[in-house]
């Protein structure tokens, strides 16, 4: 975690001057560990909120900094060049083409959200297997497959859980909070 925190601080010196200049005041300890901002370490709750609420697009939002999901966005293109593989016009390739450039992109995306959500499954049991399902449990936890009643059922896909959340914190300008991707120009 003090590698993430070194790192972290490492390049929001590098790019914002006052925060360049309230680190260098903490590790000189000429103030107090406070002036920092607090970290944006967030847990995923139980609530969940309609889809047409949170949507959100670069013209009308008016929230300050960068939405979470442009930055995980923008984690995964910078680690594994995922918006490029979802972008690609894979019509020109064959199969066998699309699968071996998948491959790694789809790895390295494994290892970054395991890094910065940790999943796990949210039912501890194997598929297939007969589970009993919490009578007030939330639509969002469990969703019925077929007909039936009650509360016993059979498990078709034990579903994921974030367990924690830990994306960079935006240290941009608000003009930026959009880009997912720098364009690269070459000279």
């Amino acid at each position: 975690m003090a590698l993430g925190t070194a790192f972290r601080a490492f390049f929001a010196a590098l790019f914002d001057r006052e925060m360049a200049s309230r680190l260098r005041e903490v590790l000189n300890e000429t103030s107090k560990p406070s002036a920092l901002p607090e970290p944006t370490l967030t847990t995923p709750t139980t609530t969940t909120t309609p889809a047409a609420t949170v949507a959100t697009s670069p013209a009308s939002s008016n929230e300050a900094g960068r939405s979470e999901a442009v930055a995980l966005l923008a984690v995964l293109q910078r680690e594994a060049r995922f918006v490029d593989l979802l972008q690609e016009n894979l019509d020109a390739y064959a199969d066998a083409q699309v699968g071996a450039a998948a491959r790694p992109c789809l790895q390295q995306c494994r290892t970054t959200i395991e890094r910065l959500l940790a999943l796990r499954p949210l039912v501890d049991a194997q598929e297939g297997s007969p589970i009993q399902v919490p009578e007030n449990a939330s639509a969002a936890a469990y969703q019925w497959i077929g007909e039936g009643s009650g509360t016993n059922g059979q498990l078709v896909h034990h579903g994921w859980k974030a367990t924690c959340l830990e994306l960079p914190a935006w240290t941009g300008l608000e003009q930026d909070r959009w880009v997912i991707a720098a364009a690269q120009v070459k000279r």
